[in-house]
């Protein structure tokens, strides 16, 4: 049963739900108090897990120990994070379906998901440095 949802966290699921950006906590507080919203970081780290758990957003783990929210429902994809600069760039890859089949046949397991983070420099970061 999904609960009403109350105007701040309706602000931070517009947010979210309209930009291809993977926004963290602060970034979600910052955006809306420029736009005029009164929310306080705890309320926006309240309603991120309870968006989170209603799965209307999905969270993803960072090394950094941050979380980053993207809209749920997109085309599976993958994430590369660059460890220099933070960016988040989603990629996809043909050969994931070969990979889970075969797990599959080895193990007799029933794959329903899998979370893929791959980390490294970016190109303008490899170049930077």
């Amino acid at each position: 049963m999904k609960k009403r949802l109350t105007p701040q966290r309706e602000a931070i699921l517009k947010l979210i739900g309209n930009s291809d950006q993977h926004w963290d906590a602060e970034g979600i507080a910052h955006v809306l108090a420029k736009m005029g919203c009164s929310i306080g970081q705890a309320t926006v780290y309240r309603g991120l897990a309870a968006l989170e758990k209603e799965g209307l957003i999905r969270g993803i783990q960072l090394v950094d120990g941050k979380k980053r929210y993207e809209r749920a429902g997109k085309q599976h994809h993958d994430h590369f994070v660059c460890t220099a600069c933070g960016s988040i760039t989603e990629f996809s890859h043909p050969a994931e379906a070969q990979i889970f089949e075969h797990l599959s046949r080895e193990t007799g397991a029933v794959i329903h998901g899998h979370e893929f983070v791959v980390f490294g420099f970016c190109a303008s970061c490899r170049e930077a440095s």
